[in-house]
């Protein structure tokens, strides 16, 4: 069997640190999955700045957590997290969960922070790490920005609240399948 896990949080050679970084979050399974559920919650929601001010802050901070968290004996997430926080995510958007500000504006912050944390480096020099890492709050943040303009700005009809209830059960299924997937190689 293929472990998918490693092989994300490589570089690819030649293309500079920065751009290992925007591209960080794309060669994630369980980081777009998780940015895809948020979005869609998002987009059935008329107020998403505060929830997304929450995603660009929280993942801010779980990159920066990914420098002083090995210190304090934490150095990566849980493999289940990410995909919990996107199946929770994809069953709000698919059943249409009528939560609160606050707790939608925390998984954002939550699911951040985990996506941030799980996107740490190895790199021994210190420039290139920043860059990394800088790199990865900028591919981030163009990805949940974009994903939830498009959602968000999709007509309102019927059949595309349907396609996003559809798209928001595909992503918990998604994730459902990645977490089984992640507790079998244990």
């Amino acid at each position: 069997m293929i472990d998918p896990i490693p092989l994300a949080h490589g570089t690819i050679d030649g293309i500079g640190d920065i751009w290992n970084g925007i591209l960080h979050p794309l060669r994630e399974p369980a980081h777009l999955l998780v940015v895809l559920g948020l979005a869609l919650l998002a987009a059935q929601r008329s107020r998403i700045t505060p929830p997304l001010i929450a995603f660009l802050g929280a993942s801010a901070a779980g990159l920066a957590f990914t420098l002083i968290g090995p210190r304090l004996g934490f150095n990566r997430p849980p493999d289940y997290l990410p995909c919990a926080i996107a199946g929770m995510a994809g069953v709000g958007a698919a059943a249409r969960l009528p939560l609160s500000r606050l707790a939608i504006t925390a998984l954002f912050a939550t699911g951040a922070f985990v996506i941030g944390w799980d996107s740490g480096q190895e790199s021994t020099d210190p420039v290139a790490l920043l860059k990394l890492l800088a790199g990865s709050w900028i591919g981030l943040a163009v990805m949940i920005l974009n994903s939830a303009n498009y959602a968000s700005n999709c007509p309102k009809k019927l059949w595309i609240k349907v396609g996003f209830r559809v798209l928001g059960s595909w992503v918990a299924a998604c994730s459902i399948l990645y977490l089984a997937f992640t507790f079998r190689r244990v």
